[in-house]
């Protein structure tokens, strides 16, 4: 058998399996001790239980149930029951979808074999030889050396040491854009090498990787019943216990005024009119609010923290990895006069080469995406490298005489940035030759003091780039300025369109900075923020927060430090971030495995989605038993002439019960599907998305069910012959 047929015997095996577990849970859960914590249900099964006796012995039950009607009663008695068991099926399926999070992660923990570098013994020249040995992915240790290569799996978390390549994360975060890798950067375990070659140090343990880390915090997460679903079940035990009584009561006086009223049709109307809709998928999306969280790799502690989400009114924003991509990037090459832009790209290019800082790479990435690729890109035997310092504030490169240049192959000179030997010189104390060549890059008014003359339009530049909010990096070359190169924080792809989308729904969204107020507004404009607080420290946080809350709003925030502990507990739904401190992790109630702080928007809108998906719910569930009322109480008092009026539908005696019962049972499958996916919605006001639902789901429950118990009573009158 190949390895595709293979796979796919597996995955349907699998399949299998999770259908036989889902359908066993189901079974189990029908145990009136496990039911009892759904009231609604819980007096569904004991009408199943009353009518089922009804069936077997008739008789017991005079004046209110007659032996010739036993096989009516067993109908009505399996349909109670498939009632009750749509209800514990959609439970299982929720749980079986937060229980398959896990299951997914675990698969991607599966052992992979690593090569692991290990220095043998000393040669003649003193230096020891390195050999690849084959380990298994579970007994690599923290420092160890790797080298991983095209198609090959990251074993467990790693930082690139050497090398550049494009790696694909989709397994872990969803994204199905590779992801460019070079020295510095972070990998997760499990996700996979799509080109060149990478030199990685491990930097976990076994058991603490990041899928591990996932794996525990989605096991540990707890689903007690939030304050809302509290008060909905209080709500429903209510309306359970009216309906209880009407019926008691109806029961009295049928069998007081002789009126005839069978007992089944009685409990077929209580069990019509009562929420069974809401009551059996309730469980089911609080269940599924979490699991939607968990597929964006966000836990929840608690279901009150996604409810609480879903209105919050309030939401802070870090601006560096919120709204901004984390790290400042070139955007633009500046040339003074008598330059050109082509000279100074080149030069930022060869000044940046051995700058492994975001920033550094950002403008070797612009240089090289404009096609300005000098032909001194690389030569271990000649260039030099100038680290930066806090003390000179600049950084570059120096070449040497008979520097070795080459043309780049293909085009592949970022692949190609491998630098296992370099050397690094005083930027302060530079020693240049006649045929020496000086690059430097720096703070603009500490590049002045070093150069020969200063370009009249200097300032004026820097001036005008730093107005911006942006940052001016000055270039020259043996102290003759070139220009300038403007780094830019750069905005996440759609999050102007996200923060829009907030305040379209009365969110106010504030943008939290530790940047010059002159920065933070060019940033706020830019994305549509009017509410920014500049140079804030962590405790500025928490006195928004408790601003905030004092005019009785619900506050989102975000946060990653031991220092953000006390804003993160206060503020009704704080979200950290997994790679923060443990202090900052407990003291919020969400927590984001993937440290992307922009997801606090992600867990604003499940959490309006789970609130709009119960309320519709709800809506429809209770407009239903509009349609069942007319369809039962005509026929239950089918000896009162006057009520025949209200039978709109003209349906039989039997096949009313029926046909209002079926259709009881099957709205709950059928539901179950919006129940987990929640109901969909685009950003828009509190109001509008209320009268939405209310039309769709009010007017909707209540004609829908009129449509459908007249179909399966036609069908029913088919099939029994009527």
């Amino acid at each position: 058998m190949d390895p595709e047929t293979r796979g796919q015997g597996e995955m349907e095996d699998e399949e299998r399996w999770q259908l036989s577990t889902v359908l066993r849970d189901s079974v189990l859960r029908l145990n009136p001790v496990r039911l009892i914590s759904n009231p609604v249900m819980f007096v569904v099964e004991l009408t199943f239980f009353i009518v089922a006796v009804m069936a077997t012995f008739p008789g017991a039950f005079y004046p209110v149930a007659h032996a010739s009607e036993q096989t009516f009663y067993a109908e009505v008695a399996f349909l109670l029951f498939l009632t009750v068991w749509f209800s514990t099926l959609s439970d299982a399926l929720a749980e079986a979808q937060a229980g398959n999070t896990a299951k997914s992660l675990r698969k991607l923990e599966s052992t992979v074999m690593a090569k692991k570098i290990v220095a043998g013994q000393k040669g003649k020249g003193g230096t020891a030889a390195e050999t690849v040995v084959l380990t298994p992915s579970t007994e690599l240790c923290k420092g160890d050396i790797v080298i991983i290569e095209k198609n090959d799996v990251v074993p467990t978390d790693a930082e690139v040491i050497e090398g550049i390549a494009m790696i694909d994360e989709s397994l872990l975060t969803g994204e199905s854009a590779a992801v460019r890798k070079a020295s510095g950067d972070t990998l997760i375990g499990g996700s996979k090498v799509v080109s060149d070659v990478l030199k990685a140090r491990i930097t976990v343990n076994p058991e603490e990787s990041f899928i591990n880390q996932m794996i525990k915090l989605v096991e540990s997460s707890k689903r007690p019943k939030t304050p809302n679903e509290q008060a909905l079940t209080i709500m429903l035990i209510g309306l359970t216990a009216i309906f209880t009584i009407i019926v008691l009561s109806l029961l009295g006086l049928s069998i007081e005024l002789g009126l005839g009223v069978d007992l089944s049709v009685l409990i077929a109307l209580y069990v019509c009119l009562l929420p069974t809709t809401i009551g059996a998928l309730l469980p089911a999306i609080g269940i599924s609010g979490i699991s939607r969280l968990y597929a964006r790799k966000i836990v929840a502690k608690s279901g009150r923290a996604i409810e609480t989400a879903g209105d919050v009114d309030t939401i802070m924003l870090d601006k560096t990895g919120t709204i901004t991509v984390g790290n400042r990037r070139a955007v633009q090459f500046i040339p003074f006069e008598g330059h050109t832009e082509r000279e100074l790209a080149e030069a930022s290019f060869l000044a940046s080469w051995g700058d492994d800082t975001p920033e550094g790479r950002s403008i070797i990435d612009l240089a090289y995406q404009m096609g300005f690729l000098p032909h001194e890109v690389r030569s271990l035997s000649g260039l030099s490298y100038y680290e930066f310092s806090a003390v000179s504030r600049t950084s570059g490169t120096h070449m040497s005489e008979g520097s070795q240049s080459f043309h780049p192959k293909s085009g592949k000179i970022l692949e190609q940035r491998g630098r296992p030997k370099r050397k690094f010189l005083d930027a302060e104390k530079p020693d240049l030759k006649i045929d020496d060549t000086d690059i430097i890059k720096g703070a603009p008014d500490a590049m002045k003091a070093g150069m020969n003359s200063i370009p009249a339009e200097f300032d004026s530049i820097t001036n005008s780039v730093s107005s911006a909010g942006d940052t001016a990096i000055a270039v020259a070359r043996n102290r003759e300025a070139l220009g300038i190169i403007r780094l830019k924080d750069v905005l996440k792809t759609g999050m102007r369109e996200r923060i829009n989308a907030l305040k379209s729904m009365s969110i106010k969204p504030i943008m939290i900075t530790g940047d010059h107020p002159v920065t933070a507004k060019s940033i706020a404009r830019e994305v549509g923020i009017d509410d920014f607080v500049p140079q804030a420290k962590p405790e500025d946080k928490y006195r928004k927060v408790i601003e905030e809350r004092d005019q009785h709003r619900i506050v989102a925030m975000i946060g990653d430090g031991s220092n953000d502990a006390p804003a993160l507990a206060i503020a009704d739904v704080g979200l950290a971030m997994n790679s923060g401190t443990a202090a900052a992790k407990e003291a919020a109630n969400m927590v984001d495995l993937e440290s992307d702080p922009s997801k606090i928007i992600d867990a604003v809108m499940v959490g309006k989605q789970l609130l709009m998906t119960r309320g519709a719910v709800t809506t429809f569930s209770i407009a239903n038993d509009v349609a069942k009322y007319f369809a039962i109480v005509p026929v239950m008092f089918a000896t009162i002439p006057a009520l025949h009026a209200l039978n709109i539908l003209n349906l039989g005696v039997h096949t009313a019960v029926l046909s209002a019962l079926i259709f009881n049972a099957i709205v709950i499958p059928l539901l179950i599907p919006l129940a987990m996916r929640g109901v969909s919605f685009r950003p828009a006001s509190a109001m509008s998305l209320f009268l939405k639902n209310a039309v769709t789901y009010g007017i909707g429950g209540v004609f829908i069910p009129f449509a459908g118990i007249k179909l399966i009573d036609i069908a029913l009158g088919l099939i029994i012959g009527r």
